[in-house]
């Protein structure tokens, strides 16, 4: 069904939600500070307005795509904040999709609920290109009867939706995601590093390592875990845990590198590793 909804912010990752709104038939009322994007925007069909809370005015679904955490509270809770002036309908859905904290979003969903909004935590696990051809995964918070509503919402929009539960815990799984993420980026650095002081062809490397590969650990996560409850316990790895990743972080110091990660790394396994040679007394 078409439906007029409202956009704050259409940066990159605003102007990919625009265009799977649009691909879903909405009209898109929108607004952003930056009148280059506004005019990009309006290009591409969206109906301009002079400020946030004219775009988050008289619909059912108002959509925030800021950065920061201050941007949001800006947007929102700010002199010119949207939760602050009139104009937003009863029940209207407030999606708040940037990566924040937790509390950032209560703060807002607070005085939203105060209002009779019903606020939503629905950050995105993916980057403009992937979002514009709509293969963006949202992940939400909040209430269940919104979260429903949400869901029929953004179901057209991108190609899955994981309600974790209350307000926040969007961005706790969001935030999450991308410490794997950065943590892969990270120790993959420093490994190329050691690769490259030890000699070795770093193209090469990879192309074996890529070869070789059994996949990441976040993709076959149950062999690498078991679950007490709620709570991941490493499994036992014979040699990677209790031997090869020391002599990594030997290999490093004898290199002359610094690599915290690493270092961590070898670590954390001597903890684990102590624990389980615990459990077997």
């Amino acid at each position: 069904m078409t439906q007029t909804v409202g956009l704050i912010g259409v940066g990159a990752m605003g102007q990919a939600l625009l265009h799977r709104l649009h691909l879903a038939g909405h009209q898109v009322q929108v607004y952003d500070i930056n009148q280059t994007q506004m005019d990009l925007a309006q290009e591409s069909g969206a109906i301009p307005k002079a400020s946030a809370i004219e775009a988050a005015s008289d619909v059912d679904h108002i959509h925030l795509f800021v950065r920061s955490d201050q941007d949001f509270l800006d947007v929102t809770l700010g002199p010119d904040g949207i939760l602050t002036k009139p104009g937003i309908k009863k029940n209207a859905v407030l999606y708040l999709h940037g990566t924040v904290l937790p509390e950032t979003t209560q703060k807002i969903g607070a005085e939203a609920l105060k209002q009779g909004i019903r606020p939503l935590d629905a950050p995105i696990t993916a980057v403009p290109r992937v979002v514009h051809a709509g293969n963006a995964t949202f992940l939400i918070g909040g209430e269940d009867d919104t979260a429903k509503t949400a869901e029929t919402h953004l179901a057209g929009l991108g190609k899955a939706v994981y309600h974790f539960g209350a307000l926040g815990s969007g961005n706790a799984a969001k935030i999450v995601k991308n410490l794997i993420n950065a943590n892969e980026r990270i120790a993959l650095s420093e490994a190329l590093n050691i690769a490259e002081a030890s000699g070795l062809d770093v193209k090469q490397f990879m192309e074996m390592a890529l070869s070789a590969d059994g996949g990441s650990t976040s993709a076959r996560w149950e062999k690498a875990f078991n679950m007490d409850g709620n709570h991941p316990v490493p499994r036992p790895a014979s040699n990677m845990l209790n031997k090869d990743i020391h002599l990594a972080a030997k290999f490093a110091k004898i290199l002359g590198l610094d690599t915290p990660m690493t270092q961590g790394a070898s670590d954390t396994a001597a903890k684990w590793v102590a624990g389980w040679e615990k459990d077997k007394l």
